[in-house]
C-alpha cells in the first residue's frame, strides 16, 4: 500500500532532543541507542548501578508530548531496535491476536495490522506516537462509544526487580490487578517492550469537515454523541459563531482500503500567513490583528470535505497537518463545560486569545489510576475535553515562555473559578502532587513506581 507522510513525519532523535513543537528541547548527558534487546538490558542494568546520583532514565518514543515527560539526563532512542509484529491466526469473530514491539510507531503498526485486515477501534488525533507512548499518556479518541485500549491484551515491560540490583521482565495481563496501572503508567514502572492486542477486522468510515454553529453544536452533547461515532469542533479564536466541525461514521462493510483527505488548504493557508511576514505577524503565542483577519477570511473561502476511508487514516485527522502545535488537554465535567467557556472567554478577553482555535470533544470515561479521563464522579459515561493549541511555528524562546505563562493564568483562572479539571500528562500542564492526590488515584499507582525512571517532570508533580 503507499503511505504519504509529510517530511520528518517521524523526528529522528539525536543528541540535541526537541519535540514537535519545539517546546521542549534539551542535550542529555547520555545518549544511548541500542541495536538489540540485549543491549537495552544492558544499557539498564549499567544505569542503575551507577545509583540514582547518576540521573533518572527516560525513553524517547515519537517525541509527540510537548511536555517535559520524556527530559532527563539519560535517555534511550529506541529507533534501532529491531521490530516484532507477529499476527496469530484469526478467531471466528475475525479478531486476530497481535504481539508488536510497544516502540513501533502507531502508524507503521496500523499499517501492517491493514495487511492482514486488522484494526485497532479508535486512536487520537494523530498516529506519530509509539505504541508505548501512546499507552503511557493515555492518548484517546474524540468518541464515547469505544477507547484506543479496549482490545488491549497484555503489555510487557522492563523494570527493577524486586531485588534492586537487576533488570527483568514483567508481563501484566488484561484483568490482572495492576492492569489499570499499565495505561497512563508515565514511563515510571519501567520500558515498555511489547504489547498485544487482539484486533478486530478493518473498520471503514466517511469523514467530513464543515462549518456550523458553535453552540449549536456544544448545545446538546448526547444529540452530538448519538449522530456521530467520532467529532470534535473548533472554537475559533474570538468567534463564538461558527466552529470547523470534524465528525466520522461507521460505513457498514468495505470501503476505499486506502482512501485518505485530500490535502487541507485551510491550514496551509494558514502556515502562510505566519510565515508571510514576521513583523506583520506581531502576536507571538497569541491572536493579533492580521491573524484574526485571516481567520475572517478562511472562513469566507470554507469550502466542505468529505472523505472515505481505513479508521487508520479517517481518525488521526491532524496526522497531515501542516503547522507546528503545542497543546494542553484538559478534561471537565460535561456539567461544566458552560462555565468552562465563560471563565476562558473572561481571561481571553482580559489576556488575549491563543493564536490557534481550541478543540472541543467528548472521550469515554476510563478506570485507569493516574488517567485524567478517570472521573467516577461524574453521572455521564464520557467527558468532555478542551484543548487548548498555540501555533509554535515561529515562536521564540522567548514567546513560548510567554505561551506558557498565558496557559497557567488560565489554569489558575479555572481553579479560582472552582471548576475541577484535570489534565493530559503528555501535553502542556502544571501539575502538583497536591493535585494529583486529590485528582488521581496514586495510592494504587505509586507501589508500581520505580526511582530509576523518575525525571525531575515526575518528581514535581506524584506525590512520592
Amino acid at each position: 500500500m503507499t503511505e504519504t507522510l509529510p517530511g520528518n513525519y517521524y523526528m529522528s532523535a539525536a543528541p540535541r532532543v526537541q519535540d514537535w513543537a519545539g517546546v521542549i528541547d534539551f542535550s542529555p548527558r547520555a545518549y544511548h541507542a541500542p541495536n538489540c534487546l540485549d543491549e537495552l538490558n544492558a544499557v539498564l542494568a549499567g544505569v542503575m548501578h551507577q545509583g540514582m546520583n547518576g540521573g533518572a532514565l527516560r525513553i524517547l518514543g515519537g517525541m509527540h508530548s510537548c511536555s517535559a515527560i520524556f527530559q532527563s539526563d539519560f535517555v534511550i532512542d529506541t529507533s534501532r531496535l529491531p521490530l516484532e509484529f507477529t499476527v496469530a491466526p484469526p478467531a471466528t469473530d475475525g479478531t486476530a491476536r497481535v504481539v508488536a514491539s510497544a516502540f513501533m510507531h502507531v502508524h507503521e503498526f496500523l499499517a501492517r495490522a491493514a495487511e492482514h485486515g486488522l484494526s485497532l477501534t479508535a486512536l487520537g488525533g494523530t498516529d506519530a506516537q509509539t505504541l508505548a507512548g501512546l499507552i503511557a499518556t493515555n492518548t484517546s479518541g474524540a468518541t464515547i462509544r469505544t477507547t484506543v485500549y479496549e482490545t488491549l491484551a497484555w503489555v510487557e515491560y522492563l523494570t527493577v526487580a524486586a531485588d534492586g540490583t537487576s533488570i527483568e521482565t514483567r508481563r501484566v495481563e488484561r484483568g490482572a490487578p495492576d492492569f489499570n496501572g499499565m495505561i497512563a503508567s508515565l514511563g515510571a514502572i519501567g520500558m515498555m517492550t511489547r504489547v498485544a492486542f487482539d484486533l478486530v477486522p478493518q473498520l471503514f468510515f466517511d469523514a467530513g469537515m464543515e462549518l456550523r454553529p458553535l453552540m449549536g453544536v456544544l448545545g446538546n452533547l448526547d444529540a452530538m454523541n448519538a449522530q456521530y461515532d467520532f467529532w470534535r469542533i473548533e472554537w475559533l479564536p474570538d468567534n463564538d459563531d461558527v466552529g470547523n466541525f470534524w465528525w466520522a461514521k461507521r460505513t457498514p462493510g468495505q470501503g476505499n482500503p486506502n482512501g485518505d483527505y485530500p490535502p487541507d488548504k485551510i491550514e496551509g493557508l494558514l502556515r502562510q500567513v505566519i510565515s508571510f511576514d514576521d513583523k506583520a505577524f506581531s502576536g507571538g503565542p497569541l491572536l493579533d490583528p492580521m491573524l484574526k483577519a485571516a481567520y475572517g477570511m478562511m472562513i469566507t473561502a470554507y469550502q466542505p470535505t468529505t472523505a472515505n476511508g481505513p479508521m487508520r487514516n479517517m481518525i488521526p485527522v491532524d496526522r497531515l497537518a501542516p503547522i507546528k502545535v503545542a497543546m494542553a488537554e484538559w478534561s471537565f465535567a460535561p456539567a461544566d463545560l458552560t462555565r468552562a467557556m465563560d471563565c476562558c472567554r473572561s481571561y481571553f478577553s482580559a489576556k488575549g486569545w491563543p493564536n490557534l482555535s481550541i478543540e472541543i470533544q467528548c472521550s469515554l470515561k476510563d478506570d485507569y489510576w493516574m488517567s485524567a479521563w478517570n472521573w467516577p464522579e461524574v453521572p455521564e459515561s464520557y467527558i468532555v475535553k478542551l484543548n487548548f493549541q498555540y501555533i509554535t511555528d515561529s515562536l521564540s524562546a522567548d514567546e513560548k515562555a510567554q505561551m506558557t505563562t498565558h496557559l497557567k493564568g488560565l489554569w489558575d483562572a479555572l481553579d479560582a473559578a472552582g471548576i475541577l479539571f484535570k489534565a493530559h500528562w503528555g501535553k502542556m500542564n502544571f501539575l502538583d502532587p497536591k493535585r494529583i492526590a486529590a485528582l488521581y488515584q496514586p495510592e494504587h499507582f505509586m507501589p508500581l513506581v520505580k526511582p530509576l525512571f523518575l525525571n525531575d517532570y515526575l518528581k514535581a508533580r506524584l506525590p512520592l
